[in-house]
């Protein structure tokens, strides 16, 4: 396990500086998203919303809630066909200029967002159109900047750096909440600035996006697959803050083109046939979809998108009263995905954060759920201690969720994605993942409406499924290089992930060290295979 101490994180910056730089540019990609899927939660609140394009909660609240599900999740339809574009647009185009497409294209949407509902005439369309453009560019975004992240960064920082997305996500989603905070209680109801000012703010980040991303280098794993290996080598000695000549970079560079032989310029036909055939890159890529699945499932976007009508649920009253505790909500996301990152993604791994993360959502949801059900709230009514804690577990949900199921599954996703189809796993991960987001965004409203506490104890329990799924199914990877990690998904694969649950054993420890691997000639490889092997110490097995 790594040490960890204010020396050791400040030397880590200091050798990884390029590294961190380009990451924290790429990862306002996931502002972008936390911004709006924080906003539209309390800009539906606003009575200067629902006037603006003639909504009425209370004589029809079921209509509205069926509304309110269409005007979160047309975002994520769009976000759903941007994740699916990404496998063509990331391949061709290279991961560079596909951020800088899809965040072009994220600013147009919030600017129709932000002016539409100005003339009469039917006023929900512009709102749709500019939410699906929107959405577009963010599904593009969601499935480059991890892919992006991954092929740049280090191994011995790698997951930090792809779990920063997450940060700067729960960030966005926690300044939005203070945003609507703020207009709520400074602009009239009566002013469309209310609302107009929330959209506008998200195109802050999308502009820090677009111009620092000009200044980034491309992926070198991408510059190899595409056969252009003198642009690989100034990208990868840029990225490594090295000279271009030196030592390090060119045995990394050795790698990447020995790991990409025999696979460079495939077509998606080729693809797509690769990833069907073999049973290990099949393994790796039901995994990243099924690892987004269960993110989706563990009920957080429902309390991202709806945090104020779930606090009021369980006892908390009052528009600005609910708006604060979500935006308090946010800086808990904030500081613990922080410290998360720092402290357990490298040290802990990826598998017991998921675990950890699991087990507490479980315990989380299944007391508001519960306590909504012995100890239903009574509108006018003082909270009481049992609805207190189940405010205080909600707080506690994202604690947990914090340490596991927010960050990893992104990391996990990237890092197991075989270099020469990572484009077309993460282009199915995150189209899994905004398909769900925009099932739970359309299911959450209707949920609260109809089986009330049920909601909670539905996502309770998918959260016990998911720990079950990740002691399992998931192997441990921190620290292996990405041109290793395939060794997790030799032999019995299953075994092997149950193994990985017990820290002595876990298999990632015998491949951090790339000396270890050696090649082998087993005969002619086949497409999506390797030939190397790892030499673990004596006594002991991989598989």
């Amino acid at each position: 396990m790594r040490t960890t101490g204010p020396t050791t994180i400040w030397r880590d910056i200091v050798q990884y500086r390029r590294v961190y730089l380009l990451t924290a540019v790429a990862s306002f990609g996931g502002m972008l998203f936390g911004w709006d899927t924080g906003l539209i939660g309390g800009v539906l609140t606003m009575d200067s919303f629902k006037n603006s394009f003639g909504l009425d909660s209370k004589k029809d609240p079921t209509g509205f809630a069926n509304l309110s599900g269409n005007i979160v999740s047309v975002l994520q339809a769009g976000c759903f066909f941007g994740a699916m574009s990404s496998f063509y647009l990331s391949d061709k185009l290279g991961r560079k200029k596909t951020l800088l497409l899809a965040d072009a294209m994220f600013i147009i949407g919030s600017l129709v967002q932000t002016l539409c509902a100005l003339g009469s005439g039917d006023k929900l369309p512009q709102l749709y159109a500019g939410r699906v453009i929107g959405g577009f560019g963010v599904g593009l975004i969601s499935a480059v900047v991890p892919t992006y992240i991954s092929e740049n960064a280090n191994k011995e920082i790698r997951g930090r750096c792809i779990g920063c997305m997450q940060l700067f996500n729960v960030t966005g989603i926690c300044l939005s909440f203070f945003v609507n905070y703020g207009v709520n209680k400074n602009i009239s109801s009566s002013d469309t600035a209310q609302w107009r000012v929330p959209f506008a703010l998200q195109m802050l980040p999308g502009t820090l996006l677009f111009i620092g991303m000009l200044f980034q280098n491309e992926s070198p794993r991408w510059l190899v697959e595409k056969n252009k290996i003198e642009q690989a080598r100034r990208a990868l000695a840029t990225v490594r803050s090295r000279p271009i000549d030196s030592l390090d970079v060119k045995q990394e560079l050795d790698e990447i083109v020995e790991d990409f032989h025999g696979h460079e310029k495939m077509s998606l036909t080729h693809q797509l046939s690769t990833t069907f055939s073999d049973r290990k890159i099949f393994y790796r890529f039901a995994m990243a979809v099924t690892l987004m699945f269960w993110q989706q499932w563990t009920g957080t976007n429902s309390i991202n998108y709806y945090a104020p009508q779930i606090f009021k649920s369980i006892g908390l009253a009052g528009t600005s009263a609910g708006l604060f505790a979500t935006g308090i909500y946010g800086v808990v996301k904030i500081c613990i995905t922080a410290l998360t990152l720092m402290l357990a993604t490298e040290q802990l791994g990826r598998k017991w954060c998921l675990i950890i993360g699991g087990l507490g959502q479980a315990f989380a949801m299944f007391y508001i759920g519960i306590n909504q059900a012995v100890n239903p709230v009574v509108p006018g009514s003082a909270l009481n201690g049992h609805s207190t804690f189940a405010i205080v577990c909600v707080y506690l949900f994202v604690v947990f969720y914090s340490i596991g199921w927010g960050a990893i599954p992104f990391v996990l996703s990237a890092e197991c994605s075989p270099n020469h189809v990572r484009s077309l796993v993460m282009a199915a991960a995150l189209m899994t993942q905004w398909l769900f987001n925009f099932v739970i965004a359309k299911l959450t409203p209707i949920m609260l409406a109809e089986i009330t506490y049920g909601t909670f104890l539905v996502f309770g329990s998918a959260c016990v499924l998911m720990v079950v799924y990740t002691v399992f199914c998931v192997p441990e990877t921190k620290g292996v290089p990405l041109e290793s990690i395939y060794m997790l998904f030799e032999g019995n694969i299953m075994a092997g992930a149950t193994r990985d649950t017990i820290p002595k054993k876990a298999r990632a420890k015998f491949l951090t060290n790339a000396s270890n691997i050696e090649p082998v000639v087993k005969g002619k490889e086949s497409v999506g295979e390797h030939v190397e092997r790892v030499d673990a110490p004596q006594g002991k097995s991989l598989a």
